[in-house]
């Protein structure tokens, strides 16, 4: 029966690229790839129903499972950048991370489903109730897969999506797709991200003046066929000579071809044809109202304001007091001082550089904005204890401050009110991002800016020890490319003191003490790991010292590695098993993550 249907669907294909060899029209040919879309949609349809759904339930053979498992994830792949695309909410039921999803406005709380749910299934002991549930998701992937045909039969895209989505594939096999994101026990990244790219070859042969990208796509492929050790994998080198350069064909025909760009749903500039760089992400994108977006002058204003000790009660702090420029805007301190220089805050000050490209602000994503981070530092009791209200009447009396924000505002903006000075606070603290570090040199294609100890450790940083899975390059934070929509937060277990023998649970309970679902127990935001070199000490309450502390940390497995128990434990309790080489690699790599 699948076989059958593998037959036809190979020969709907055929005619569907002769089809458009006849019509070669921008329209026609995205009708074209919608209908190679579906065909392969119900290529999955078929491997999902009639191989890993019976092989599931009969439950004699785990390893004709798991083959038929990994047959549909590769299919999945195949289509990835057309479901991420077009169904973005839908596609999450069948890809989705393993772990809730919260929805705090509508109280909320999603299961997770899909392949990642099922892969720590096959490759976890699977006692009965938890091959029960494993059917259960397998049942769940069909009723998605239901759910995107029917769409598909009302939907209509056009080309420049259709390139849009390939675009978006590309950084997302970059960013997450060779790093074991969502193949963390199985281990297959390579050759899916192969299955990923042979779908854009698919696409991208419905339409004319292909041959460069093609020959680009080619040689990606034979690279992961021929390099297909997840350990060893060179990444640094497929992002630099195979992806990027993908990248670049991809946009060259998207022009030969007069498609247009559209605006996209990720924070990455609509016509950016690399993650790299400081033109590749838009900040404006990461601002919610198009009147608030960046200018040099509103930063120019955040930077005077930032270091003003009017914002304070008593005028006896500024922001600057605790965010030092020459630390990457940390303060050195195991846990931050406040408004009484004599007593510690609850914990660590993070780096401001980068801050801008977020989506949650604090540890405990108290904030949903940098204009809201502002208000909350000035106005809390044991931080400035300030009061924007009397900051603006005093600043409209400096004659100095108000030219500044007639600069930045416009003289028919009117006085001077908390809201520009959050803004323009929060404006300062998205210019703090030059991407002018070692790494984003090489990158950018000065291949001698890291020495063998640092791409040894991106290598490593990538694959084996599993950091990008967490840490997402190109910003090295919780927010994952391409989209950049959302921040995450981890459990890791961090303990309270840096003790691997007598390890006790850190008692700050993270985002738990704003939202108390069970998920958030101990959960706190993922920094951006650049300039880590000079923001020591590290974690939310500064236990550990260096970086190789850290590092040991998450070699160990995190906090269940050091004896700490948490069933909710986001991060990995495998030990990395890491050498001691490996590791100084590791901290090598990290710190030619700091701007010079």
């Amino acid at each position: 029966m699948a076989h059958r249907h593998f037959i036809l669907s190979t020969l709907l294909v055929a005619l569907i690229f002769l089809a458009t060899l006849c019509s070669p029209n921008a329209t026609d040919t995205a009708a074209n790839s919608k209908d190679y879309a579906s065909i392969e949609i119900q290529k999955l349809t078929v491997l999902v129903n009639d191989s890993l759904m019976p092989l599931a339930q009969q439950g004699k053979d785990i390893t004709a499972v798991k083959r038929s498992f990994l047959a549909c994830r590769r299919q999945f792949k195949k289509i990835e950048y057309y479901l991420e695309y077009f169904f973005p909410t839908t596609v999450k039921a069948l890809n989705g991370p393993p772990i809730a999803e919260i929805e705090l406005g509508e109280n909320l709380i999603e299961p997770p489903g899909g392949f990642q749910v099922i892969e720590d299934y096959l490759y976890n002991e699977l006692d009965t109730a938890a091959r029960a549930e494993m059917i259960n998701e397998i049942k769940k992937l069909s009723v998605a897969l239901k759910r995107i045909q029917q769409y598909q039969l009302d939907y209509t895209i056009t080309s420049a999506q259709v390139f849009d989505a390939m675009r978006l594939e590309i950084f997302r096999i970059t960013a997450l797709g060779i790093t074991g994101f969502d193949a963390p026990l199985s281990l297959e990244s390579l050759p899916e991200a192969a299955a990923s790219l042979e779908g854009l070859r698919n696409t991208l042969s419905l339409y004319t003046k292909h041959d460069d990208v093609l020959t680009a796509i080619d040689r990606s492929i034979s690279y992961l066929e021929d390099h297909n050790s997840f350990n060893g994998f060179d990444r640094l080198t497929f992002i630099t000579d195979y992806l990027n350069p993908l990248n670049a064909s991809l946009q060259k025909l998207r022009k030969q071809l007069s498609l247009p760009t559209v605006p996209s749903l990720s924070a990455l500039n609509d016509d950016a044809n690399s993650l790299f760089g400081s033109s590749a992400l838009n900040v404006n994108k990461f601002v919610s109202n198009k009147n608030d977006y960046f200018s040099n002058e509103k930063a120019t204003l955040g930077k005077a304001l930032f270091n003003d000790v009017r914002l304070s009660n008593g005028n006896r702090k500024s922001c600057a007091s605790c965010h030092h420029a020459d630390k990457a805007f940390t303060d050195g301190l195991v846990k931050a001082r406040g408004i009484d220089t004599k007593k510690s805050l609850l914990r660590n000050t993070p780096t401001l550089t980068y801050a801008g490209f977020q989506r949650a602000f604090f540890y405990d994503h108290k904030a949903g904005t940098l204009e809201d981070q502002a208000l909350d530092v000035v106005h809390n009791e044991m931080e400035m204890k300030g009061e924007l209200t009397m900051t603006a009447e005093e600043l409209q009396k400096d004659s100095t401050f108000v030219a500044f924000f007639d600069r930045a505002y416009g003289t028919s903006s009117g006085k001077i009110n908390p809201w520009k000075i959050q803004h323009a606070l929060a404006a300062y603290i998205r210019s703090l991002a030059p991407f002018t570090s070692k790494f984003d040199r090489y990158m950018e294609g000065d291949l001698k800016q890291l020495n063998e100890s640092e791409k040894i450790g991106a290598n490593l940083f990538m694959g084996k020890a599993k950091c990008a899975t967490c840490h997402f390059i190109p910003l090295f934070n919780g927010s994952p490319a391409p989209l950049f929509d959302k921040t995450e937060a981890e459990v890791l277990g961090v303990p309270e003191k840096p003790d691997t023998l007598h390890a006790t649970l850190d008692k700050d309970m993270g985002r738990y003490l704003l939202n108390p679902y069970e998920q958030y127990a101990y959960a706190f935001k993922t920094p951006t790991l650049r300039n880590i070199a000079k923001t020591a000490p590290y974690m939310h309450n500064g236990v550990y010292k260096t970086l190789e502390e850290v590092v040991d940390f998450y070699n160990r497995g995190g906090g269940a590695g050091i004896g700490i128990h948490l069933d909710n434990q986001t991060l990995s309790d495998q030990k990395l098993n890491l050498s001691e080489q490996e590791i100084r690699d590791i901290v090598a790599f990290m710190q030619a993550l700091s701007d010079e």
